[in-house]
């Protein structure tokens, strides 16, 4: 019982010493605390962005056309950009 409590007193302390080493130097912090993200997260984020930017091109692509004129008068075509009489 006191080898249990001597040891968590002493993880305590430990603790403690690393993290005034962190208020000192934050860099030290990112250090020890940076890890890099497991493949299956990596795999998840490209395959969600991936199909996001699907999405928004198909979501283009499947706008109806609208073939308004741009223009007051009946000489312009449907185009705005070759609208000019």
């Amino acid at each position: 019982m006191m080898e249990s409590l001597a040891l968590a007193k002493a993880l305590e302390i430990e603790s403690r010493a690393r993290e005034e080493k962190w208020r000192r130097n934050e860099d030290l912090f990112y250090r020890d605390n940076a890890r890099d993200p497991s493949p299956f997260v990596q795999w998840l984020g490209r395959m969600l962005a991936g199909l996001i930017s699907r999405r928004k091109a198909t979501k283009k692509a499947d706008r109806l056309e609208i073939s308004r004129s741009a223009c007051a008068n009946d000489r312009c075509c449907d185009q705005a950009a070759s609208c000019r009489a």
